[in-house]
């Protein structure tokens, strides 16, 4: 039994934990380059976008979820709602490639933190596998040895609290040793049914959102210690 003691204390204090974060908006600011995209694709029939309508309709990490009626909603006509996904994916994927788009400064200090105690990480991307796991290879994601995944293509509602138990189980980790940080009141729903620990960082979008439920919310993890708070939920 000592042995197990000390093997465990080796490993790390946080050696049977995952954290699990968004890829898109928590580490790169996506949602804001979605928001450019669209307005531009948009502009290109004399439709005009602004923070609110982008709120309004577009918060949903899959834009296949919302994409019909936010459309519809705008009176846009040119192209097809798969045709508009398609285009906005593509050209996200080609912006979070860019030399320079950066890591969440705040996220890098809480992955380090998660790292050193022996978590295992992981994210969950809205973009396609093979997009997801290209932008992450680019931006050294393996650095932290992060697992990357994704939703099955043209899968309007992930993630769903089904895809963040499969992740758990991927990662041969019980929910309740797993802490998601994500960005969104759905994103937050979802992990919380899956009975996940939640950190919730908001942005200029998402800040006026009910994160009830969660255990922290914040604008900015740089303001936050990641040791103090992974002690404070067992982590």
């Amino acid at each position: 039994m000592e042995n197990e003691v000390i093997e465990e204390q080796a490993e790390g204090a946080s050696a049977r934990s995952a954290l699990i974060f968004e890829m898109d908006n928590v580490a790169l600011g996506a949602r804001q380059i979605r928001y450019e995209v669209l307005s531009g694709i948009l502009k290109e029939q004399g439709i005009e976008l602004t923070p609110i309508l982008f709120s309004r309709h577009c918060l949903h990490p899959s834009p296949t979820a919302y994409m019909p009626e936010f459309l519809e909603a705008m009176n846009y006509t040119a192209v097809t709602p798969e045709q508009v996904v398609e285009r906005l994916i593509n050209e996200t994927t080609s912006r979070l490639m860019q030399k320079s788009t950066l890591v969440s400064e705040g996220l890098v200090k809480w992955l380090d933190a998660a790292q050193a105690r022996g978590a295992v990480i992981a994210c969950a991307s809205m973009l396609p596998q093979d997009s997801a796991e290209g932008v992450a290879a680019h931006l050294g994601f393996d650095r932290w040895d992060v697992n990357v995944y994704s939703g099955a293509p043209g899968e309007k509602a992930f993630p769903r609290a089904e895809h963040w138990l499969r992740i758990a189980k991927a990662l041969g980790r019980s929910p309740k040793r797993c802490l998601t940080i994500v960005s969104s009141m759905a994103t937050t729903k979802t992990a919380l049914a899956a009975m996940m620990n939640v950190v919730v960082v908001t942005d200029e979008f998402t800040d006026f959102q009910d994160f009830c439920g969660a255990n922290l919310v914040c604008s900015d993890l740089k303001d936050v210690k990641p040791d103090v708070f992974f002690e404070e939920i067992s982590f």
